[in-house]
């Protein structure tokens, strides 16, 4: 069986590439160690499929997206039709057609109804649909009509991906945070549906004045991240590495190393590649009961909060103060180990024989 999978990049890149989520990878490594063979592309055109008809059996698709999004309305829509067309073409010459729902729309929604018009075609071309958790696969449903032939697979961790270069001490003096500091940390790409103004407005006002907020990330949003340095006013306690469009892997591994708890206040999410990486490496973690999460880590791996409850994240920003926090750091990477990659390969094994 062979594989043409769509992640965004046109090849696959090592597991510990820093300019990648290493999902895509870790993925196809364990199908290949079923004798599945597997390649990333990012062509979709008729004349793709047609070419590979016979030699390819299975088009798995990840993010959508990027295969006909323009921030021209028109113009996408017009790149939305060809996409479908496609996608009825490539069933018509008999390829199999999968589509792993990491979220059920993008976080960019600025043509709303085109991006869940596509969501609706794919639902009804694909063989098969995949989806993170319970509750993710009857939103499916419920938005998009789709009940039959879809696997319930959860996202894989991300244990000993990243050779960790720095101790605890080393990353605090890399960013000048006092030893016996209590430290927040958030990482991932800086866009509005993470929270972030809400949890630098929430931790302004912890009454605590030896807590840290550790923040890196970036964006192609050059506003944004201009809009959220104003935000931060330049408080002392706060260190903010967001000069970038894409943060380093070293400076993630400095806030993962420095943090004493990763804190995720998502405001929309299905699952988190950012959650299933801090518990990977055994941080402790804050974030709301939405979408997939609460499925991904123990209870006391941290809190996962009520978001709709008022103070819900003062109340678990001041309350995790109080956690035996090894406890949850033991529990954290106890709750990523249950995710094995071969148990999730032989899983979407099923999804392509469907």
């Amino acid at each position: 069986m062979r594989v043409a999978y769509y992640y965004n990049i046109p090849q696959r890149l090592a597991r510990d590439h820093p300019e990648h989520n290493p999902y895509g990878t870790l993925l196809c490594e364990a199908l290949e160690r079923r004798a599945v063979e597997v390649e990333f592309t990012m062509r979709f055109d008729a004349d793709y499929l047609r070419q590979n008809h016979g030699r390819i059996q299975i088009l798995h698709m990840n993010w959508l997206q990027p295969l006909y999004y323009h921030d021209d309305a028109p113009i996408m829509e017009r790149q939305m039709d060809e996409f479908v067309r496609n996608l009825a073409l490539a069933r018509e010459l008999g390829y199999k057609l999968v589509w792993t729902a990491h979220n059920l729309y993008p976080h960019n929604r600025k043509h709303f109804e085109i991006d869940r018009k596509c969501r609706f075609e794919i639902c009804r071309l694909a063989t098969a649909n995949i989806t993170h958790c319970d509750s993710a696969a009857e939103e499916l449903q419920q938005q998009f009509g789709r009940s039959q032939n879809v696997f319930v697979i959860p996202h894989g961790n991300y244990v000993g991906v990243y050779s960790n270069q720095f101790t605890r001490e080393q990353a605090r003096t890399q960013l000048g945070v006092p030893d016996d500091a209590f430290a927040y940390g958030l990482y991932g790409n800086i866009r509005p549906y993470k929270g972030i103004e809400a949890l630098i407005d929430t931790f302004r006002r912890l009454p605590n004045e030896g807590a840290w907020l550790l923040v890196t990330g970036g964006s192609r949003d050059t506003e944004y991240l201009e809009a959220i340095r104003r935000h931060v006013a330049e408080h002392p306690r706060i260190v903010l590495r967001t000069y970038y469009r894409l943060a380093p892997l070293d400076d993630l591994l400095l806030i993962l190393n420095a943090a004493d708890v990763i804190t995720l206040p998502f405001r929309d999410v299905t699952t988190s590649g950012s959650l299933m990486l801090a518990l990977s490496m055994a941080k402790p973690i804050i974030a709301p009961a939405l979408g997939c999460l609460p499925m991904m880590a123990d209870p006391k791996a941290g809190i996962l909060y009520n978001p709709d409850e008022e103070e819900a994240l003062y109340r678990a920003m001041s309350a995790i103060r109080t956690r035996d926090l090894g406890e949850a750091s033991r529990l954290a990477l106890a709750s990523a180990e249950k995710f094995n990659w071969d148990k999730i390969a032989a899983l979407t094994l099923e999804a392509y024989n469907a």
